[in-house]
């Protein structure tokens, strides 16, 4: 979903939210929850085994959105348990069997109250402890394993389809606007040949000896880096595999790799966000066949 779509979806759901506080259906789980039902849907709640599938927006009362689901494109989901779990259930999980395909709704509470009570941690010290959270869901579908295992490999497929193309228009625009003249891989690596002295050049699983520096496209923010490391090239991510046999003993780059052949919509250790297009700047020191492991050299 583009930031326009994004934004305009966002903005409805916070206009039904603020247009309708005082407004609704309210209803109570078996623990006590509390929840609003501000648009009611087809009115037939999930079975057993049955998938929610659903977007989610956390704001505050102060406006500041948490989080969403809207941004990515991925909605949340939630399994039906077997009723004989609803007494270990907490009044969220509660929630979504009493709900229906097509349901908006609104869970409010004190920050204090979701912190303790929920999320079973101590309030964030960057958070105001005298705000209220509110959870905006929208039942988006409720279907079977089946239909959600077909359902979320579709998502996926359009997604990992979608993200491509926007980390191809990120690389270009980064390109033009920094007045770069790069090459294209078939793969969708983007590459700048630096120095090229026609040495021998590994392959895909050779050890390599590199010096290298890491960072995120769109910041700039180096994340990695390091004047002398030998690894295989079988261990690393599809970029370097595609990207380093391009290189000959003392040759140096600068390779633009897409998020799918970097670390995905995971991303990597905090440092690196999901869906990231990596720039590294490298230098090729030397090769061999394998890792040395008394040494930690190529060998």
């Amino acid at each position: 979903m583009n930031m326009i779509k994004f934004a305009t979806v966002l903005l409805g759901v916070l206009l039904i939210v603020s247009g309708c506080q005082n407004q609704g259906k309210e209803k109570l789980t078996p623990s006590g929850l509390k929840f609003v039902v501000l648009k009611e849907g087809d009115g037939i709640p999930a079975k057993k085994f049955d998938v929610i599938v659903y977007n989610l927006v956390t704001k505050d009362s102060k406006d500041s959105v948490w989080s969403t689901t809207y941004t990515k494109g991925i909605p949340g989901i939630f399994f039906i348990k077997d009723s004989t779990e609803i007494e270990k259930e907490d009044g969220f999980l509660q929630m979504f069997r009493m709900i229906s395909k097509g349901d908006s709704i609104l869970i409010k509470m004190p920050a204090k109250t979701l912190f303790k009570d929920y999320i079973k941690i101590p309030i964030p010290a960057g958070v105001d402890s005298t705000i209220d959270v509110s959870y905006i869901i929208k039942v988006e579908d409720i279907m079977d394993e089946p239909k959600f295992r077909d359902f979320q490999t579709n998502l996926m497929e359009k997604k990992r389809t979608g993200q491509k193309g926007t980390d191809e228009t990120l690389i270009k625009e980064y390109l033009t606007k920094n007045n770069i003249q790069a090459e294209k891989d078939t793969t969708g690596v983007y590459y700048v040949i630096h120095d090229s002295k026609g040495k021998q050049k590994p392959t895909d699983v050779s050890c390599v000896t590199v010096s290298y520096k890491g960072a995120l496209l769109e910041t700039g923010q180096v994340f990695d880096k390091n004047e002398n490391v030998s690894f295989s090239l079988s261990q690393v991510i599809p970029g370097w595999k595609i990207a380093i046999p391009k290189l000959g003993i003392g040759d140096s780059a600068t390779f633009f790799i897409p998020s799918e052949l970097a670390y995905g919509p995971r991303g990597a250790q905090g440092a690196i966000p999901p869906d990231a297009v990596l720039t590294f700047d490298v230098r090729l020191l030397n090769m061999g066949t394998e890792v040395d492991q008394k040494t930690g050299n190529c060998k």
